[in-house]
């Protein structure tokens, strides 16, 4: 059950993630909040988005490497 449990989390973590994001983003827009929310929020999508956190550390490797 517990299996149940964590893929259902990560279904809806993969699904509900960015819509949210952009829900929240939308309503920062119009209830005319300050721009560092917004800058809050970009920085919460790419801490909690685990494709970044890939691309981050492959640009890294990258950048790293000796030529």
């Amino acid at each position: 059950m517990k299996n149940v449990g964590i893929a259902m989390w990560r279904l809806f973590h993969g699904l509900a993630f960015y819509p949210l994001m952009i829900g929240l983003f939308i309503w920062l827009y119009i209830t005319d909040k300050h721009w560092v929310f917004g800058a809050i929020v970009i920085a919460a999508i790419l801490l909690l988005d685990p494709i970044w956190r890939v691309v981050g550390r492959r640009l890294i490797d990258i950048f790293s490497e000796k030529r």
